[in-house]
């Protein structure tokens, strides 16, 4: 991906928007190490797939057709492995959010908290004290049933927690270029669709085509879902 002119209009570098620091939680907090380090296990899988590939070809300078299939199932794995850290990540920060009553919610996490509790559910979170639990388990039975795969579906989910503009932050953050860094995540995105969905072949060909790929095009996938990942937790103040 290119360099990106990070400097402002006026001159002056350009830096990372932080999430402010949400202090005083310690039990929460100490929850939110889960996506993090979820994360880290779930790419660490992709990566051993690249190397039962290598091991199993050996030295043989052709390797057989079909343990192109582990490249396909790293793909898999990496864009699968950042959207469990989305949705984690962001349920963990709702609930620190949420918990902090100090802290005035983000207008869209306002908005959404509204959808799913309505007046008299609300008027009954205060009476009992109990709205961190509605809330949380609002958001985990909506996330069940939704994808935060692809640079659309991942910018929705973090403005909840304070991103206004996620892809943004990182490409300056990495000082990358943004238009990049998204056409990028899209394209490892559709590759993951078309091999889960339809076994990685081009079915408007007949009879269907199989898509060629390659261990750098794994290895590629797997660098940009860590460097995704990796700045999104930097970016948010280092909860883990």
């Amino acid at each position: 991906m290119k360099k990106q002119n990070t400097t402002a209009s006026s001159g002056a570098p350009l830096k990372p928007v932080a999430l402010p620091p949400l202090t005083g939680l310690p039990q929460v907090q100490a929850e939110a190490a889960n996506a993090y380090a979820v994360f880290k296990l779930c790419i660490a899988r992709a990566k051993n797939l690249i190397k039962i590939h290598q091991a199993a070809h050996g030295n043989q300078s052709r390797p057989e057709a079909y343990l192109a299939d582990a490249h396909r199932a790293a793909v898999v794995l990496s864009v699968s492995a950042l959207d469990a850290y989305v949705r984690t990540c962001c349920l963990e920060r709702v609930r620190c959010i949420i918990a902090d009553k100090n802290r005035e919610l983000p207008t869209p996490l306002a908005g959404e908290i509204k959808k799913f509790l309505k007046d008299d559910q609300l008027l009954e979170a205060a009476r009992k004290d109990d709205l961190l639990s509605r809330v949380d388990k609002a958001f985990r039975q909506d996330f069940e049933r939704r994808a935060f795969q692809g640079v659309k579906n991942i910018t929705d989910c973090l403005q909840l927690i304070g991103f206004d503009d996620v892809f943004h932050a990182v490409a300056v953050g990495e000082s990358i270029n943004e238009d990049n860094l998204k056409d990028d995540l899209n394209r490892f995105t559709k590759r993951r669709h078309a091999i889960a969905h339809q076994g990685d072949y081009d079915l408007s060909q007949n009879p269907p085509v199989e898509n060629a790929i390659r261990k750098k095009d794994a290895e590629d996938c797997i660098k940009l879902i860590t460097m995704i990942a990796d700045a999104i937790h930097k970016l948010s103040g280092g909860l883990k």
